[in-house]
């Protein structure tokens, strides 16, 4: 038992740091938009370099008379991988714009770049009949750090283990897989391909270097631009949090909250929700009591919204307000207030069993749906998120008029109405709302 015990305790733990491993939305949001601007970053860093390279070919080459058949060979096969390295960028680039195979493009294209690059020298060892143990005299063989760098665009380690491991392999077998040479022999290959050390050739593998230098500064640009994005990001919630919803703060970019930031008009469900008497109780607890009852109150409201997706505004003492349909509506919302409304009733019912409260608690609650303003206002140095408008002070009145109706929820037509709900309540008379001119139509849950 002391074993299965510990091997319980041991697979818990297990998975609970996977779990906490695993990656928030906004982190993994993050990760998709870098990950979708790297691949057309490296579509255009393999077209940047392809012409480079290409056109430092023909500069050195066009000069000169070359009379050297396999000079003449390794120069054409050259340009024409150096076309089709940067054929595969475009084509990169292009389907990363469209956002087609994003998640394959960066295997698939560091793939067939090694197929071209190990291509290049498999021809020049098979082809031309150079021993492959002076691979690394081939400019072509340079492109290999300028590819393995290029990988690095991407921010994946399995892909840049995977990338270096088909060189690795690929180089190997063309330097190991024709056998070792005398040193006479090495020396009068070396004689016969004198050619790559020219000047020509040095200019060559010079503006490789330049290429590996640039993708380098690229990936160490890109890897600053992403940490302040991300710093940024983060700094940004932790402010948000001082003075918005816990509930938004979490799933707002900088996009997001600069549209809270200049407000905007929108329909909502407000539920608003009080504690009947709680003076009473007030007065016969003492003040640590009165925190934990407070306290106790708060949480029960906070399962209920949290179970039908109600954005809790700002407590009010011994009240709260709830918000459906923030950020942004969705279908249902007053559904779901009606919902939480019930929720929360059956919640403070076996609140009452379990603490036997004399006089037991009760809680008035009003709902009304209509359109609000929902920003962010006020300066830098005191910003605050609120909703106001006509609707908020409906929701509070029919919250109120609960006292005199007899009844602990009462919601507008409005509300019922938009949430299909019509059969569910049962329509009473009230005296007119306080500061309300027009006229409410109010409706209790049916027995």
């Amino acid at each position: 038992m002391d074993q299965l015990s510990r091997f319980r305790s041991a697979w818990i733990s297990l998975l609970s740091r996977r779990r906490s491993r695993e990656l928030s939305d906004t982190t993994h949001r993050l990760i998709r938009e870098a990950d979708a601007g790297a691949l057309q970053r490296a579509g255009l860093v393999r077209m940047v370099v392809a012409g480079l390279l290409l056109l430092t070919v023909i500069a050195v080459t066009g000069g000169i008379e070359v009379t050297n058949p396999v000079a003449v060979r390794q120069i054409w096969i050259a340009e024409l991988t150096l076309t089709l390295f940067g054929a595969l960028g475009w084509c990169g680039a292009w389907l990363a714009s469209k956002r087609i195979a994003v998640d394959r493009l960066p295997m698939i294209t560091a793939v067939l770049d090694a197929l071209l690059i190990l291509g290049n020298l498999a021809y020049t060892h098979w082809g031309l009949g150079i021993p492959g143990n002076l691979f690394a005299a081939f400019p072509a063989a340079w492109v290999v750090p300028i590819t393995i760098a290029a990988a690095a665009i991407h921010y994946q380690p399995r892909l840049q283990a995977f990338v270096a491991l088909i060189y690795v392999v690929g180089l190997s077998l063309l330097a190991y897989g024709g056998g070792s040479l005398t040193p006479a022999q090495r020396q009068q290959d070396l004689s016969e391909i004198s050619g790559l050390f020219s000047e020509q050739a040095n200019m060559v593998r010079i503006a490789m270097v330049l290429s590996l230098a640039m993708i380098l500064i690229l990936v160490a640009r890109q890897s600053r631009v992403l940490l302040e994005r991300a710093v940024r990001e983060t700094t940004l919630r932790l402010n948000l949090t001082r003075y918005l919803p816990r509930e938004l703060a979490p799933i707002l970019t900088e996009e997001s909250f600069a549209s809270l930031r200049q407000g905007r008009r929108t329909r909502i469900t407000v539920l608003f929700v009080d504690i009947r008497a709680s003076t009473s109780f007030g007065e016969t607890m003492d003040p640590a009591q009165l925190a934990v009852f407070i306290t106790s109150f708060r949480r029960r409201v906070l399962r209920a919204a949290s179970r039908h997706g109600g954005v809790i505004d700002k407590f009010t003492g011994d009240g709260a307000l709830i918000l459906f349909g923030v950020p942004g509506a969705q279908d249902g919302d007053a559904g779901r207030a009606l919902a939480c409304g019930r929720t929360m009733l059956e919640l403070i019912q076996r609140w009452n069993a379990k603490r036997r409260f004399d006089p037991p608690v009760r809680v008035g609650i009003g709902i009304h749906s209509g359109e609000v303003f929902c920003g962010v206002v006020g300066d830098e140095s005191r910003l605050e998120f609120t909703v106001v408008g006509e609707t908020v002070n409906i929701a509070s009145r029919i919250e109120q008029a609960t006292k005199n109706a007899g009844c602990d929820m009462l919601a507008s037509r409005e509300a019922v109405q938009e949430a299909g709900e019509d059969a569910l309540w049962t329509e009473i008379a009230h005296e007119p709302l306080p500061g309300v001119t027009r006229t409410m139509v109010l409706m209790r849950p049916a027995q």
